[in-house]
């Protein structure tokens, strides 16, 4: 049993918007509702679901007193012809110790009963209903002054590391078996803004799921996974790859397109080349503050050069995952 501080997506001014997306199995994804018994009315609750196969699903709950103080726990179930089932003992701590858990999705809902093992046999109900979370920042347009790098038409502004991506016919390029860097390769400080989609994967495991990642001046990567309901690592969407890990969970679900603004300062050099200063990153990803002006000690693995530099390219990995980019611009610092 895991407390979790919930910094998560009610900081995030969102859009809840109604429908599915395109290759869904109308379960997996975030689940927002309520406690329907009075006596568990004013305690909170809502739930993440990830796809594990067509037959299983991983259930991540948060449920408490208050948001703040809910706990992050964890259950399986089997799903069905569009409906999943799950069945568990839960131990909720200070709520009252062991509760028996059931639930249902069916619909895009889920209904269920918590029911205390001990004492009163206290029992709650709940239902919740999948949501789908807009960034608010998602679509925002270039300022003036900025690059725009890709707006869904400019390809010719990126060259192939090997080969060229596809472009798809909504203003997205999809990976295409090979990484994805620039022409130009002046971009150093300032303010990158990327929206980025990962496929829905539901076979697949760990780092195989729908895996990418944005390489600020080709040296320092920001990793692209479906990670959606896993607690932030570095190597998890969102997480400065072996070197700094998100503050905050802010990470989506696959098929939904979602956002980085990052700051990047980019780490400066006396006249003999030698480092003064290390690179520094401020990110906020789906609008949801990640990284707090952390300090990069060095670049990270797998980019275009093995030292660091006070600019380059911006680089889009390819990692065998069918990711799609969209809407990236740079707003260089004064």
């Amino acid at each position: 049993m895991k407390r979790f501080t919930c910094l998560l997506f009610i900081t995030l001014t969102a859009a809840f918007i109604a429908g599915a997306v395109e290759d869904d199995d109308m379960i997996m994804g975030n689940y927002h509702g309520a406690f329907t018994s009075d006596n568990w009315e004013d305690h909170y609750i809502r739930a993440q679901v990830v796809a594990l196969s067509d037959r299983a699903h991983r259930l991540v709950l948060f449920i408490g007193e208050t948001e703040d103080d809910a706990l992050r726990l964890e259950t399986r179930g089997r799903s069905e012809e569009g409906v999943a089932e799950f069945e568990d003992t839960l131990d909720l701590g200070p709520l009252g110790g062991d509760f028996a858990f059931r639930a249902r999705i069916e619909n895009e809902t889920m209904t269920g009963v918590l029911q205390e093992q001990g004492g009163q046999r206290l029992e709650a109900t709940f239902a919740l209903r999948r949501v789908f979370i807009e960034p608010p920042n998602l679509g925002k347009e270039p300022p003036e002054g900025a690059v725009s790098l890709f707006d869904g038409t400019n390809i010719e502004l990126w060259e192939r590391w090997p080969r060229q991506w596809c472009l798809r016919g909504d203003g997205s390029m999809e990976v295409c078996g090979s990484n994805l860097k620039t022409v130009e390769e002046t971009f150093g400080s300032g303010f990158y803004h990327i929206e980025f989609q990962t496929p829905f994967m539901p076979n697949a495991r760990g780092q195989s799921r729908g895996n990418s990642g944005v390489y600020l001046l080709g040296r320092y990567e920001v990793q692209v996974l479906d990670s959606f309901g896993y607690e932030p690592e570095d190597a998890l969407c969102g997480g400065v790859y072996s070197l700094a890990t998100p503050i905050a969970d802010a990470t989506l679900p696959p098929q939904q397109w979602q956002t980085f603004e990052i700051h990047f300062q980019a780490p400066e050099f006396n006249e003999a080349g030698e480092k003064i200063a290390n690179a520094r990153i401020h990110a906020y990803h789906n609008g949801i503050l990640v990284h707090d002006d952390v300090e990069l000690e060095s670049h990270t693995p797998g980019g275009v050069s093995g030292e660091e530099a006070p600019a380059g390219p911006l680089l889009l990995q390819d990692h065998s995952g069918r990711v799609r980019f969209r809407n990236i611009w740079f707003l260089p610092d004064e």
